[in-house]
Formats: structure tokens, C-alpha cells, sequence
């Protein structure tokens, strides 16, 4: 006996991770966009950027891994 059904889990769970994936991307995008002049040749900042894109590339993971866990890929 489920509490819930299975589609409305699976909707629950899809909802809840391309949320958080997608509130990601555009958080790390904002941020690597802010810190574009910054001095590249400081170590931090240079942290900073590989921070934000690996960011973004692991948020758009969780979208895509969404779009084909529904078939839409």
C-alpha cells in the first residue's frame, strides 16, 4: 500500500530537483556574470569562476536528467 501513487512521487521528485537544478544554473550564472571583470589572474577569482561553471554544468545535468527521466529526451 502506497501513501502516494507513483506518478504523483515521480512528479514530486521531478518538480523538486529541476527546482533546485534550476534555481542553480541562474544563481551560478548571476554570480560567474557579476565577477566577469575581475582580475583572472588571481587564484580566488579563478576558483570562483570553476566554482560557478561547474555549477551551472552539474544544475543543467539535473534538467536534462528530468526532461529524459519523463521521456522528453
Amino acid at each position: 500500500m502506497n501513501i502516494i501513487s507513483d506518478a504523483a512521487l515521480h512528479w514530486f521528485v521531478t518538480t523538486l530537483t529541476a527546482g533546485l537544478a534550476g534555481t542553480w544554473v541562474v544563481y551560478d550564472t548571476f554570480n560567474l556574470y557579476r565577477t566577469r571583470n575581475a582580475d583572472r589572474s588571481d587564484p580566488i577569482v579563478r576558483d570562483k569562476h570553476f566554482g560557478y561553471v561547474m555549477g551551472i554544468i552539474i544544475g543543467v545535468v539535473g534538467i536534462l536528467g528530468c526532461l529524459r527521466a519523463h521521456g522528453v529526451m
